[in-house]
């Protein structure tokens, strides 16, 4: 017999006659000795390394991590008051288990991921929103053919559209005015070049090289 079952057969036979003994000494007596019994036993009972339901877990947030999600553009949103509805149509979808349709949102984004929808994983994202929401009021719901994303804004600001929207020059007419009118062309340029993508970086280079061939032909 090992320790341990004689440790758990030790701590069944006090447990059995403590209820019967009356003098106050000698149950304080068994009752320390149940306690080193107890913390004996957790001791050289073996530790569970993890709960099957905590590595199912973890395997499938694992998978979802690794695969290849089909970007969805199409849809429809509208909004009122603070509220934001996007509707993603995909026919059939309310057949789809209710676990393979995931959602996370923070303050700035909104990610909704569905796996094995017609034989592919599809997927919405909004890596930055066009003002902040109050994540832990959105939420998804699925109906028979569309998925409804619901978004709660933080305020009642009116969204021009989904996504944030960059501001790349200032417009403001009264500090234009001020500047001289080459050099206000200059610092709009400057100013669309170093917030601009790959095209527009091209096409003001381009555009700034035509400009100084011109001057010299002058």
């Amino acid at each position: 017999m090992s320790e341990l079952e004689e440790l758990q057969k030790d701590l069944a036979e006090i447990q059995s006659v403590i209820s019967t003994l009356k003098r106050k000494s000698n149950i304080d007596y068994l009752n320390n000795r149940i306690k080193y019994l107890e913390n004996s036993i957790k001791i050289l009972t073996p530790q569970k390394v993890e709960q099957p339901q905590q590595q199912q877990q973890q395997q499938q947030q694992k998978d979802q991590d690794t695969l290849i999600y089909q970007g969805i553009t199409k849809y429809a949103w509208d909004q009122e008051g603070n509220k934001v509805k996007v509707f993603l149509n995909m026919e059939g979808i309310g057949q789809l288990p209710k676990e393979n349709i995931s959602s996370e949102f923070t303050s700035t984004s909104v990610d909704v991921k569905v796996k094995g929808f017609k034989g592919l994983n599809h997927r919405f994202s909004i890596k930055k929103t066009f003002d902040e929401l109050k994540e832990k009021e959105c939420s998804i719901k699925t109906t028979n053919n569309s998925i409804v994303i619901n978004l709660i804004k933080k305020d009642q600001k009116n969204w021009d559209q989904l996504n944030f929207k960059e501001k790349l020059i200032d417009t403001d007419p009264s500090k234009l005015d001020k500047q001289d009118p080459q050099a206000s062309l200059m610092n709009m340029m400057k100013e669309m070049y170093q917030n601009g993508d790959d095209d527009m970086k091209r096409t003001i280079a381009q555009a700034w090289s035509k400009s100084q061939a011109e001057k010299g032909l002058q």
